[in-house]
């Protein structure tokens, strides 16, 4: 049975400052392994980003998909899945939101001001999946563990630039609160560690993307 692979946690140079690859290269080098698709998560207000989000809201937003809009281009070109996301953080804490759309952002300004539970509630309402990234990294830039199994549908389980014991931990964690479990490299270029899901069919839509992962039929690609 042929299986598809996606990639779930993903940087591009145009979003996120800590990226490397533009989005247009990201599905090049991940078409080239085989992979049907991916999720473009730069990073949003509160993470690493490459945006000044004290522009005027509409320049911010607007560029800040232009990672995502290049990797889309490339990938309607090539045949490869390409789905909009983005990485919320606050102090360290990170989140991937799944299904929202510029649209969303550009009318909903007031998700500019640092407030994690408000937000999240906020991206909920809309419709969106939150999957919480790599929950027990430690780091300098990390100034507590937050968690919100009450806001999280899915969890970070396996992330490829965590330690073994990280990724242990979110994996209880995932179990304790009946969470899904999901992979990602949390990739920011070319020639590193891949990660993410491998389905059985296609992923065409937001709606086949939450469909796989809450219903966990997904295989979880744990480094290639």
């Amino acid at each position: 049975m042929k299986l598809f692979k996606y990639e779930t946690h993903l940087h591009t140079k145009q979003g996120s400052a800590c990226g490397t690859y533009t989005g247009a290269e990201m599905v090049d080098y991940y078409k080239s392994l085989g992979y049907a698709g991916f999720i473009v998560t730069d990073h949003f207000i509160g993470g690493n980003t490459a945006i000044d989000f004290n522009l005027p809201w509409e320049k911010a937003a607007e560029q800040f998909c232009t990672g995502f809009e290049d990797a889309k281009r490339r990938g309607d070109e090539v045949d490869f899945d390409v789905f909009f996301g983005f990485e919320y953080g606050f102090h360290g804490t990170e989140f991937l939101i799944y299904g929202l759309d510029k649209d969303w952002l550009l009318k909903n300004p007031q998700i500019r001001e640092p407030n994690l539970r408000r937000n999240l509630a906020a991206f909920k309402e809309a419709g969106a999946l939150i999957i919480h990234a790599h929950p027990f990294r430690q780091r300098p830039y990390i100034d507590m563990l937050r968690l919100l199994p009450d806001l999280t549908d899915a969890v970070e389980v396996y992330n490829a630039l965590n330690t073994a014991e990280h990724n242990e931990r979110a994996a209880v964690y995932a179990k304790m609160y009946g969470l899904v479990e999901i992979a990602g490299a949390d990739a920011h270029g070319v020639r590193a560690q891949t990660s993410g899901i491998e389905v059985s069919e296609r992923i065409r839509t937001n709606e086949d993307l939450f469909d796989v992962i809450m219903a966990g039929n997904l295989k979880l690609i744990k480094s290639s």
